[in-house]
C-alpha cells in the first residue's frame, strides 16, 4: 500500500513550528547524530511524549532525505498543507473585531520570496494570504522553510481566478490595494472603511493587467536612492507595514 502524500520540513523553526500548531499530522521525525542540544532534546520528548517515530541519522543521510543541506540537522515527515479558505480569513478578523488584512500573491514562483512575505504578514497581524494556483510556488518545504514556520500559523488559500476572488472581497467592503513600480498612489492616499486585500505581483511582471485593472489603489514605494527597485519581499513588507499600519495604528 502507497504511503499517504507528504512533506519533508527541515530547519529547526519549521519543524517545531509545525509541531506547535498541530495544523498537520506528524508522521515522523530525524535527528542528525551530530545535534546534542536544546532543540534535539526538546524533539525528542515530543517523540516520546506524542508517540511520533523519532529515526536519528548521520547529516550525509539527513541531507538525501530532505534534498538538501540546510536542514541544521533537524527534520520531519508530516501530512501536506492544508490550505485554508477566504472566508475563514474574514472569520478570524471578525474573532478579534478588526477590518480584514489579507495579501495576495499574484504568481509568486520564488518560494523565498513567498515565505519571507508569509513571515512578515504573520508578524503584522495580517489574517490571511492567497496564491495564485497556476505558476504558484505554493506551500512547499522551501517556503515553510524559509517563513521560518509561519506558514503553519497562517491562513493561506489557493485561487483559481484571483481577479474574481478580489472582486468578491471588494463587493464584502474590502478595498484593493496593488502594489506596483508604476502606481500612480501613496500610501496615505489610501482610504480603506472595511479593510484592506494588498497586492503584490510576481517578480518580473508584476500584477497582471486583469488583476490590476480591479484594484482601487496602485501604489508605488518613492524611491531616492541610486538603485530604483526593491526585492518583491521587501516591497512587499513595507506595503504590510504602512497599509497595517493604517488599519490598526501599530
Amino acid at each position: 500500500m502507497n504511503d499517504k502524500p507528504s512533506d519533508i520540513l527541515y530547519g529547526i523553526n519549521p519543524v517545531l513550528e509545525a509541531l506547535r500548531s498541530g495544523k498537520r499530522n506528524a508522521i515522523k521525525l530525524y535527528i542528525s547524530d551530530s545535534r546534542h542540544d536544546k532543540y534535539s532534546d526538546m524533539l525528542r520528548l515530543i517523540a516520546k511524549q506524542s508517540s511520533i517515530p523519532l529515526d536519528i541519522v548521520t547529516k550525509h543521510e539527513l541531507s538525501k532525505i530532505t534534498s538538501t543541506d540546510s536542514h541544521q540537522g533537524i527534520a520531519g515527515k508530516f501530512g501536506l498543507y492544508p490550505y485554508s479558505d477566504i472566508q475563514t480569513m474574514l472569520d478570524e478578523a471578525g474573532k478579534h473585531h478588526v477590518k480584514p488584512f489579507i495579501a495576495a500573491l499574484d504568481e509568486m514562483q520564488d518560494p523565498h520570496n513567498t515565505g519571507a512575505i508569509i513571515r512578515t504578514a504573520s508578524c503584522f497581524g495580517m489574517h490571511g494570504l492567497i496564491l495564485t494556483k497556476r505558476r504558484s510556488s505554493g506551500i512547499t518545504p522551501a517556503v515553510v522553510k524559509a517563513s521560518s514556520g509561519a506558514t503553519e500559523f497562517m491562513h493561506i488559500a489557493m485561487a483559481a481566478n484571483l481577479r474574481t476572488e478580489i472582486e468578491s472581497l471588494k463587493q464584502g467592503g474590502l478595498t484593493a490595494v496593488g502594489l506596483d513600480m508604476q502606481g500612480q498612489n501613496k500610501f496615505n492616499d489610501v482610504r480603506a472603511e472595511n479593510g484592506i486585500v494588498l497586492i503584490v505581483g510576481s517578480e518580473g511582471s508584476g500584477i497582471r493587467k486583469p488583476v490590476l485593472d480591479v484594484c482601487d489603489y496602485v501604489v508605488s514605494i518613492p524611491m531616492k536612492g541610486r538603485l530604483d527597485s526593491l526585492n518583491a519581499s521587501v516591497s512587499a513588507g513595507i506595503a504590510l507595514y504602512a497599509l497595517g499600519n493604517l488599519l490598526f495604528n501599530y
